[in-house]
């Protein structure tokens, strides 16, 4: 019995659908190539991450690690990663040549804020915020949000004054499988940082103790990941919000 191939119409559609269901993107060839360099960050604990292309230089590093975008999966593609088609994308609100969202996943999109050498890291200490939110999922609290600005002012006023707790690093570092238990973002909206988010942490201690950091440093092995911070001790208001509905 002679067995007849599929024409070259339907080869075609079923490339095409093979390539979409692998997760190829299609990706401008004439946009501008960047290379991607990590070393060791001055800051203990952390990585530089640099990419590169003609003429300009972008970096995440201690300052931009505490930034994510506002807007998970950016759309405007500027350039590409030298290998793997990785997406170079523009950030809504942000010129290009200051910040751009760079795609450092593997398997997935997983975007980072890379802001350009020239350009000066966001100095959060002397922002004004207009809105808070609490990135918990779950509980009484969950993504609670506020525009009340003396509390606000509460949480940087803690975060830039206020000293860790001694001996440090006190609460001990936490350590889960997945996501550690009682440590949550905290999003801060800044008028002076559209497109960006200023993500200091918080950690609720099951006491009821609350801390907030304005970095982390994650510690990964094969089973687990481990968190440690200089966790300061937040004020009793901050306290009672994050514990309240």
């Amino acid at each position: 019995m002679n067995r007849v191939g599929p024409s070259p119409r339907v080869m075609a559609i079923l490339l095409c659908c093979l390539s979409t269901a692998c997760g190829i993107p299609s990706m401008d060839p004439s946009l501008p190539v960047y290379t991607f360099e990590q070393t060791d960050s001055s800051h203990p604990g952390h990585r530089r991450s640099t990419v590169s292309t003609a003429g300009a230089s972008y970096v995440n590093d201690f300052e931009e690690q505490s930034l994510q975008l506002s807007e998970t999966d950016p759309k405007k593609v500027v350039g590409r990663s030298q290998y793997g088609n990785g997406k170079i994308c523009a950030i809504a609100g942000q010129d290009p040549s200051a910040y751009l969202a760079v795609d450092v996943g593997s398997e997935m999109p997983a975007y980072e804020v890379f802001r350009n050498i020239k350009h000066p890291a966001f100095d959060w200490r002397r922002a004004v915020f207009q809105r808070m939110r609490l990135a918990m999922p779950e509980g009484p609290a969950a993504n609670k949000e506020t525009t009340d600005p003396a509390l606000i002012d509460d949480v940087v006023r803690t975060l830039r004054d206020g000293a860790p707790a001694s001996p440090s690093p006190t609460p001990p570092a936490v350590t889960a499988t997945a996501s550690p238990v009682g440590v949550y973002g905290v999003l801060l909206f800044s008028d002076q940082l559209p497109g960006l988010i200023f993500r200091p942490s918080c950690y609720l201690e099951k006491t009821g103790q609350v801390y907030l950091a304005d970095s982390l440093v994650l510690t990964f092995t094969r089973t687990e990941q481990s968190v440690q911070a200089e966790w300061i001790p937040a004020s009793p208001l901050f306290a009672r919000w994050v514990q309240t509905p």
